[in-house]
């Protein structure tokens, strides 16, 4: 059939198809050399559901070129799909974080008796909107939804890792300088991990466990989490307390633990005897890291 008779009957566009033709995407079955006109068979439209499909997911056409250039490995598919599903889930993540913080922002605003005819100062809002940011943080269950996310994408002879980050003296900086300046902590301590884990992994979950106690997942090697912890404790040592009004300059403790054990309740049991491991990292002293195998 004709291309415009193929595009109409696939709801997609002549331009589209010649595109696809042009990066050998899709080709005609047939060329009139001497016209230039594009045939194709009705078979095709399966070929063209699955280039559809695909870049719904948000694959990208080289992508798809090769995931339907012949048979592709079952696992290999697997990873792929795993892989873009981590990629969904934190950007669902990123996006409701947003929403809440601009939620918040809208109740400020609404409770300062904020009118649509009446200008306001956002300056002139007292400050106090950190504690909901804090709340904000990713959760036991989004990190672990990621984690297990990592974890399928890991191959048999892969590490993974847990670390685990508790603030030294916190309670003290709550009992000293207020509730507010301990949220203000939390949140920089939060972005101190966050900075480090981005910077050197690829792909890492980070979620708060309680109170002021976060969690690292992660595939990586023993010398990756090594060098990590101790760039987390070097920051925490060089930050600008102070100017979140905290007058102590606070430290943590890290405890990580390693293995090549992926099921999911080996990742719970890990994150469990994360607790043993960083109470040994308090015993050694304020910015200590413990590092073994699981």
């Amino acid at each position: 059939m004709k291309i415009g008779e193929f595009a109409e009957m696939n709801n997609v566009t002549t331009k589209m198809l010649r595109h696809y033709d042009e990066i050998g995407l899709l080709k005609p079955s047939v060329i009139d050399h001497s016209t230039g006109y594009r045939s194709y068979e009705a078979e095709q439209s399966h070929y063209i559901n699955w280039i559809i499909i695909l870049k719904n997911l948000d694959f990208t056409l080289s992508q798809i070129k090769e995931m339907l250039s012949g048979p592709i490995n079952c696992k290999k598919m697997i990873y792929e799909l795993v892989r873009k599903r981590i990629e969904i889930t934190s950007a669902i993540n990123e996006q409701t974080q947003k929403k809440l913080e601009i939620d918040k922002l809208v109740k400020i605003l609404e409770k300062e008796g904020f009118q649509m005819d009446k200008q306001i100062n956002l300056l002139s809002i007292e400050p106090n909107g950190v504690h909901e940011i804090k709340k904000n943080i990713p959760n036991m269950e989004m990190f672990l939804e990621t984690a297990y996310n990592i974890s399928a994408l890991c191959s048999e002879n892969d590490s993974i890792m847990v670390l685990r980050f508790d603030i030294s003296h916190f309670k003290q900086v709550n009992d000293d300088y207020g509730f507010d300046v301990g949220d203000s902590v939390i949140v920089a301590c939060y972005n101190i991990i966050n900075t480090n884990i981005g910077k050197k992994l690829s792909q890492a979950a980070l979620g708060r466990a309680h109170g002021d106690e976060f969690i690292i997942f992660a595939k990586a090697e023993k010398n990756e989490i090594v060098k990590i912890a101790q760039s987390i404790v070097d920051d925490m040592k060089n930050y600008n307390f102070l100017a979140i009004g905290c007058k102590k300059q606070m430290g943590c403790y890290i405890g990580g633990l390693i293995s090549q054990q992926k099921t999911v309740a080996n990742i719970r049991n890990m994150i469990e005897s994360s607790i043993e491991v960083i109470n040994q990292a308090r015993k050694e002293g304020v910015n200590s890291v413990v590092i073994e195998p699981f």
